[in-house]
């Protein structure tokens, strides 16, 4: 059995060796670990990526906006919101991946739906913050955790499908996911963020396994208690 302890302390961030001793993708212009298992970098992505198999690591920021890639150049001042989106719209992920790291898919605009692999562990924190057109997300049976912040500002987001191996949601995990309008929590869940659903104003009902109510009410704040339902 997979320890959520040992899951959540695997380093996503891109180290300095890598970055300098990597296996460069021409064909998607992204860089890899020597050892293929981490995908370090990626620059000037087109709108389509195919992730290699045997990659296990997304690391943290890799397809995230970064200032280059706004349309306008505007000298030092910051840039607008609606100018601050990643080129990335399609993403492949292999069967080996385990793990997100932080910020991964931050801003990535314009992606509208991804097929998350059935490897995977963890999400890590705002892993697809500001997925704006981002409709669908269901999550894989292995997957344990959820960061803080993963899914914040996905405004698009309406299906929502936790596995039932999940241990923790984060904290603000789904702030401000404004289409969703119904969840169903998993009975092994064992920590839910205070703030995770917070500006989920259609959000009509949460399910939960029979049985667990009491118990979940005590995880979830009273206006959210107030709408649970066991199946």
């Amino acid at each position: 059995m997979i320890d959520l302890s040992s899951v959540l302390s695997v380093d996503t961030a891109p180290r300095l060796y890598e970055l300098t001793d990597d296996e460069w993708d021409a064909e998607y212009n992204c860089s890899y670990s020597s050892d293929g298992l981490r995908l370090v970098d990626a620059e000037n992505f087109p709108g389509a990526v195919v992730v290699r198999d045997g990659c296990q690591i997304l690391c943290d920021g890799v397809f995230a906006f970064q200032d280059y890639m706004a349309e306008n150049d505007h000298f030092g001042e910051e840039i607008p919101v609606d100018e601050r989106v990643s080129f990335l719209d399609k993403i492949t992920l292999p069967s080996s991946l385990t793990h997100i790291g932080k910020e991964a898919f931050m801003l990535c605009g314009w992606l509208r739906s991804l097929r998350l692999p059935k490897s995977l562990l963890m999400i890590g924190e705002r892993a697809f913050k500001d997925c704006w057109q981002l409709e669908s997300v269901s999550c894989p049976a292995t997957l344990l955790s959820i960061g803080d912040q993963a899914f914040e500002d996905c405004f698009s987001l309406y299906h929502l499908r936790l596995n039932k191996k999940l241990k923790l949601i984060g904290d603000n995990a789904f702030h401000c996911c404004e289409q969703l309008e119904e969840i169903s929590l998993p009975a092994g869940l064992e920590y839910i963020g205070p703030s995770a659903f917070k500006g989920c104003t259609a959000l009509e009902a949460i399910y939960v396994p029979a049985g667990t109510a009491n118990r979940f009410r005590k995880m979830l704040p009273a206006r959210l208690g107030r709408i649970l339902e066991e199946e």
